[in-house]
């Protein structure tokens, strides 16, 4: 990116004035982005210049910046056969060398150039730096020859901007501005230093400089298309989503390759929560035969988020068809699982949870959502496995994790880790019923028999907590207190027994079992429990 629209640059020196002109006219389309135009004046310039041989250095740059290769070597060679004393050609040419990593060829051709020129050639110096620079490992050649660039003619902008690039490359950001800076003081109508400039503050993450630097690109050319571009990606960056789909969709207004941006504007527009027009660009971008498993999955989202169920379970089939192992991610699971639950089919949700948590084992909130819901559909094994994976990760329960962990003990009848449960529930909750009545059942299910009365002190102590509200805790008060009656019945405590079974009475005097065991003390029988 930084190198792309530096790399072709308006070597006037030695031209005509008219040549000169149609040369910066063309830079300028390639720098907004509209390079078939530049390649359309050159051609033309070509036919109304035909003497020169340097026109054809341009058009091949431009060729080269379109993917046209073939035809750049074509016109290179065209330039050679019709002035072998043009420099620019043979640059032209090394470029190509060095975009097919042959550097030893395009090393033959920057010599032959640089001979031509006794290297104070200022805009060959330039134009060798630059194609130097496709290889980074070249970048001090690079600083070198630019410096005598500069010896020669100190005042180019252009010649500045290229140094720029070539001490970026060698991650000498500091050095790279201030190049920019000097070039943007030489010709305050350029808005190609500025732009550079926003480029280095963003890869530092410096945003304010770097919206400053854009803002003051597209002050100059309102037209500069790929400042609006990096201000959708500064946006992004800084969680704008809104801010960037903005400075995006200006961007593929003005670009002549819209369709290379849709799916970073798709992006963005989801981002900004733009559901439904974000949605619609990834349909479109899912038919094309290139289509990117990015599509596919943004698709899917957008379409949960725009409450699209149906259409969104057929794109996540057709998403997870489309993809490779590997390419799904924890989250695409979860997402599916989230829709699936949305449908009413926990159980196939419940399936695509467990695969996310297989992907990625530590995700606090998805064990958490999983141990819940399995303890709610009453799957209580699984819901144990949820909670203790999730107690791996968390280090502290909620009184709520407790609670529901410690059922989930009780009703697989492992009451000794239920008796430990809530047990610490208690502790975190004093004053809460239902963790005093746990409790106390838990213990009465470790003495089934009620003959050790594990249980008598916790029912007791659920009394007094709920006592102070009787209405409210009825039944729990009836279940203590006929606990209690029956402990004192089997020590032959008839009278303690008999006031536990009508304080049960007292609370509810249809309760079929008080009533029995009150007939029963009575009788001096031993019922059934």
């Amino acid at each position: 990116m930084l190198l792309a629209v530096g790399c072709f640059v308006a070597l006037t020196t030695n031209i005509a004035f008219a040549q000169a002109q149609e040369i910066k006219e063309a830079q300028h389309f390639i720098e907004i982005d509209q390079t078939s135009k530049a390649i359309t004046t050159l051609e033309k310039a070509t036919t109304t210049y035909p003497a020169d041989a340097s026109l054809w250095y341009y058009l091949g740059i431009a060729q080269i910046k379109k993917g046209q290769r073939d035809l750049a070597s074509k016109s290179f060679d065209k330039g050679i056969s019709l002035n072998a004393k043009e420099p620019l050609n043979y640059v032209g040419r090394g470029r190509l060398s060095m975009l097919e990593n042959n550097a030893q060829k395009a090393q033959l051709d920057f010599d032959q150039a640089l001979s031509i020129t006794k290297s104070k050639n200022a805009p060959v110096l330039r134009a060798v730096s630059e194609a130097l620079l496709i290889d980074p490992k070249n970048a001090a050649k690079a600083v070198t020859l630019l410096n005598k660039a500069k010896g020669v003619d100190d005042h180019d902008p252009y010649t500045h901007v290229a140094l720029g690039d070539a001490l970026l490359v060698q991650n000498n950001g500091g050095g790279a501005v201030s190049s920019y800076e000097r070039a943007a003081s030489l010709d305050g109508k350029i808005a190609l230093p500025h732009y550079k400039i926003g480029l280095v503050y963003l890869r530092s993450r410096n945003y304010p400089s770097a919206q400053e630097a854009f803002s003051k690109a597209i002050q100059i050319d309102p037209n500069y298309t790929l400042a609006y571009k990096e201000q959708g990606e500064l946006y992004y960056q800084m969680k704008d989503g809104p801010g960037a789909a903005k400075a995006y969709e200006k961007y593929m207004s003005m670009t002549e390759n819209p369709e290379e941006g849709k799916l970073r504007y798709a992006f963005f527009l989801f981002m900004a929560k733009d559901f439904q027009k974000a949605g619609e660009i990834f349909n479109e971008l899912v038919k094309k035969p290139d289509a990117s498993i990015t599509a596919y999955r943004f698709r899917a989202y957008a379409l949960v988020e725009s409450g699209k169920l149906e259409e969104a379970s057929t794109a996540f089939s057709d998403f997870f068809a489309k993809a490779k192992p590997e390419e799904i991610e924890a989250a695409d699971y979860t997402a599916y699982g989230k829709l699936l639950q949305k449908q009413g089919q926990d159980s196939l949700a419940l399936m695509q949870f467990q695969k996310s948590i297989e992907k990625e084992p530590k995700q606090t909130e998805l064990l958490q959502m999983m141990a819940e819901s399995y303890y709610k559909t009453k799957k209580y094994p699984e819901a144990i496995t949820a909670y203790e994976n999730l107690k791996v990760i968390k280090t502290k329960w909620s009184s709520q994790d407790l609670y529901n962990v410690g059922r989930s003990y009780y009703f697989t009848d492992n009451f000794q880790k239920a008796d430990t449960t809530f047990q610490k529930l208690v502790e975190v909750q004093p004053t809460m019923i239902v963790s005093h009545l746990w409790l106390a059942r838990t213990k009465a299910n470790l003495d089934p028999e009620s003959t050790e009365g594990t249980a008598k002190p916790y029912y007791e102590k659920l009394i007094e907590v709920a006592s102070p509200n009787q209405d409210k805790n009825k039944n729990e008060l009836i279940e203590a207190y006929q606990y209690l009656g029956y402990y004192y019945f089997l020590k032959n405590d008839a009278a303690n027994s008999m006031t536990n079974y009508k304080k049960v009475l007292a609370l509810d005097p249809n309760d079929v079992k008080a009533n029995e065991f009150v007939k029963a003390v009575q009788a001096n029988s031993k019922p059934k429990k």
